[in-house]
């Protein structure tokens, strides 16, 4: 059955993660980075949690039933199946969304692979088939969409309010933000910076409001 692929929101939301690993690690990063208020549960953390001294609670024993109350998204990164297991339960109890690393059978969603360019984020996902593939489409992808394009979707972002702002004819209008999309502003910004770019912008849109 396809899945359904879905962008969500945990900025201020209550998210729990088994587990003091490496892997645990990142998946602590990558929810912090995304505002949520993440509580992990585990004995023992690896150093490289000594980084986010303070961003999240910790909870120094093993997982027990109960850990889950009050959760939105689970995530169990231990190498014990019995502790996934028992997660899983309470979990799917609990009706939460569920994610068990390197266990797709036990999950209720998966994390992609992900490329974050600002504003931007492109995520591959094999559906848990073979997440070494979708990390490898990642390392792709990010020769193909460099650092630039952050600064690039900025700049659109707001040459679209501008022409939203100016313009009354609609037929007109969706044509410019269609020009405006197609420019090549990546490589506008590597040859000549933010001012550059932001004079073909200008350019663009001064065709269409003659």
């Amino acid at each position: 059955m396809p899945l359904y692929p879905v962008n969500l929101k945990v900025d201020g939301r209550h998210c729990t993660v088994i587990g003091g690993g490496r892997v645990a690690l990142r998946k602590v990063e990558s929810l912090l980075e995304c505002g949520a208020e993440v509580k992990l549960v585990t004995p023992f953390i690896d150093e490289g949690f000594e980084a986010l001294h303070g961003r999240f609670e910790h909870v120094a024993r093993p997982y027990r039933w109960g850990d889950l109350e009050g959760s939105f998204l689970v995530i169990a990164a231990t190498d014990d199946n019995t502790t996934n297991r028992a997660v899983e339960e309470e979990a799917r109890a609990r009706h939460l969304l569920l994610n068990v690393v390197d266990k797709p059978e036990q999950c209720n969603f998966f994390v992609p692979a992900t490329i974050r360019r600002g504003e931007l984020m492109l995520t591959m996902s094999t559906g848990g088939e073979l997440p070494a593939l979708a990390k490898r489409l990642r390392l792709q992808l990010e020769e193909e969409f460099p650092q630039e394009w952050s600064q690039a979707l900025v700049l659109l972002g707001k040459a679209r309010r501008r022409v939203l702002a100016q313009f009354r004819d609609e037929r007109r209008k969706q044509e410019c933000l269609g020009e405006l999309a197609g420019l090549d502003l990546v490589g506008v910004l590597k040859a000549g910076g933010d001012i550059a770019a932001q004079a073909e912008i200008d350019r663009c849109i001064s065709r269409y409001l003659a």
